[in-house]
C-alpha cells in the first residue's frame, strides 16, 4: 500500500505536528465517521470526537478532539480547537 499522506495538527499549544507517509486517516464525530486514504476527495469538516492517524511512525491518536479539518491533494490539516 502506497503510503503519501501527510498529516499537519496545529494547535495553539503545540504549534505545529507534521506526520509523513501516513496510510489511513480515521474520523469519528457524533454526526459521522470518516475513513480517508491516499487519493480520497477532499474534503473539510467540523469533528467532535476522535482521530486516528495511521502511518510509518505508528499510530497517531487524539480523543475527545474538537476542531476543524481539511484534506485535498494527499495533504490532512486538522487545526484544534481548544478551549472549545
Amino acid at each position: 500500500m502506497s503510503k503519501s499522506i501527510t498529516a499537519n495538527i496545529i494547535s495553539m499549544k503545540d504549534g505545529v505536528k507534521t506526520i509523513h507517509n501516513v496510510s489511513l486517516i480515521r474520523i469519528i464525530s457524533k454526526e459521522y465517521n470518516l475513513l480517508i486514504m491516499e487519493d480520497y476527495l477532499p474534503v473539510i469538516g467540523e469533528i467532535d470526537g476522535s482521530v486516528t492517524i495511521l502511518g510509518d511512525e505508528g499510530e497517531y491518536k487524539l480523543e475527545e478532539t474538537k476542531g476543524f479539518f481539511c484534506h485535498r491533494h494527499n495533504e490532512f490539516s486538522l487545526m484544534l480547537g481548544e478551549g472549545l
